[in-house]
């Protein structure tokens, strides 16, 4: 069995929440960035129109045509936006964006005149003005929105019109490291906060986490403060509803072991006291046999010596029996059983003891019966002390029937005899520990039927005590439920 890895709850919220946020914060920080894009892309292409236009007007100011101003090119991707995004911190960058090396003020008229030209040109192809930064020839050969590379691989947005009559064509073109640069720079500006705040954000959601989880050392530190006889349940009602299954599950803990206790000092208690009697009666008879003067008398002292030892070991031994059996648990190594077998192998273990009584002993089994899934072991012990018992308390001379039948939805094992019985009024107290029938000198111990009725429990079974055959003695009857028959 492979150990399972210790982990820290808080730490694995800390990790998810921090790993849920974060991932917030970059969806929120691209769709912010992609809108910018867009935003950013419109504005310039708008702006460059805008100049053209502004041009045309004062190259030919009797154009009173109003001219729209066309729809802008598709955006480029963000990734060829930030391509160049190592650079951003660049020297033209801190340029473009108006701060110098020493941090003052830049002029942005300066770094924009750089990043802008344009030419005004006539229907002849004559060049009539143009940008310092223009070359001679045409920015571009198309109207309206273009985009074309210089000889130093500079790319350049370029936008051509013409006047209403023809005669003036305007060119302007913007550098378009221009746009890069300021989205490079907004998305700076947005993703900076985030990054900064981020250690303070673990630091509070490191301190909301220890505080929520402040009720589990509460309970932890009560549980530790307990004595271990202290079994009384926990507190429910002040715990947090994520943990109080786990409390209510703790409780009932505590309660089947105050129960577990409880019986177990029962039955220890019980048991010193049953013992107490077998060895005060060796004792006595021991020093019977030490004063006994004559043959017989010596001889009968070592009789009643043999049979109080043999009395105190059956004790012992159902005892043992009893104390494995009394924990709650499960039925142990279950397998088809042959329930006539067993009864076979009972019935010829004890056959010896009826001979000694000079008892009667039959046994009945129903042929073709089906077998039944249990403990063989245990079912055997079940009625060997329920046969045991029955040739206990069964006068010499009387008769002992044991029968193994179908009967309604179980299978049946019935013990009968025509003995003293057991009256109605005291059937149900028979089964409980060192409950015993009859004189003290019996040789029960009283805990054969508590035996028998546990492992009954165990096999989901059912056994009661009956009148005899003709109302005369008494007839110990097992049904075991019929959904525990296994078919062939």
């Amino acid at each position: 069995m492979t150990a399972r890895a210790k982990f820290s709850l808080s730490r694995r919220l800390l990790a998810g929440l921090i790993t849920v946020t974060f991932a917030y914060w970059v969806v929120v920080a691209c769709l912010t960035v992609r809108d910018s894009v867009d935003e950013v892309y419109e504005l310039f292409d708008v702006h460059l129109a805008q100049t053209a236009l502004a041009l045309l007007r004062v190259s030919d100011p009797d154009d009173t045509e109003t001219a729209t101003i066309p729809m802008r090119a598709d955006t480029p991707s963000l990734l060829s936006v930030f391509g160049q995004w190592p650079n951003f911190l660049s020297d033209e960058s801190r340029r473009l964006s108006g701060r110098s090396e020493a941090g003052t003020i830049h002029s942005l008229h300066t770094a924009y005149e750089k990043s802008i030209r344009y030419q005004v040109w006539n229907t002849n192809g004559a060049l009539l003005a143009s940008s310092a930064n223009a070359p001679p020839a045409p920015l571009t050969l198309l109207d309206g929105y273009s985009q074309t590379t210089d000889s130093l691989g500079k790319v350049w947005r370029n936008f051509g019109v013409w006047d209403q009559h023809h005669d003036f064509r305007v060119l302007v073109s913007e550098d378009y490291a221009l746009r890069g640069q300021l989205l490079r720079n907004i998305t700076a500006h947005v993703a900076s906060p985030l990054a900064l705040g981020m250690p303070a954000l673990v630091l509070l959601l490191w301190i909301a986490i220890g505080k929520g989880l402040n009720p589990l050392r509460v309970l932890t530190r009560e549980i530790e403060a307990r004595k271990p006889d202290n079994l009384t349940p926990l507190d429910a009602h002040n715990t947090p509803d994520e943990v109080q299954s786990m409390v209510e599950a703790i409780n009932g803990l505590l309660v089947r072991m105050e129960s577990t206790l409880e019986s177990e000092r029962r039955f220890t208690a019980n048991a010193a006291h049953e013992l107490r009697t077998p060895l005060a009666a060796i004792q006595a008879q021991l020093y019977v046999t030490r004063i006994a003067q004559t043959e017989p008398d010596r001889q009968f002292a070592m009789n009643q010596l043999q049979s109080g030892i043999e009395r105190g070991i059956r004790l012992v031994g159902q005892l043992l029996t009893l104390a494995r059996l009394d924990p709650d648990q499960s039925l142990p190594d279950a397998a088809p059983v042959d329930l006539g077998e067993l009864a076979q192998s009972v019935c010829a273990e004890l056959a010896l003891l009826a001979l000694q009584k000079n008892q009667h002993l039959e046994l009945h089994v129903d042929p073709e019966l089906p077998a039944v899934s249990g403990n063989a072991d245990m079912l055997a012990m079940l009625l060997s002390n329920l046969v045991d018992n029955a040739i206990h308390y069964t006068q010499k001379g009387g008769s002992i029937t044991i029968a193994v039948c179908k009967g309604d939805a179980c299978l049946r094992m019935e013990v009968s005899d025509n003995g003293p019985g057991i009256p109605a009024e005291q059937r149900e107290q028979m089964f409980a520990r060192f409950s015993r029938l009859g004189a003290a000198d019996q040789p029960g111990t009283g805990l054969g039927l508590a035996i028998a009725q546990r492992i009954a429990q165990l096999h989901e079974a059912r056994i009661t005590l009956n009148d005899g055959p003709q109302g005369q003695g008494i007839t110990a009857r097992v049904c075991i439920p019929a959904m525990l028959a296994v078919t062939a």
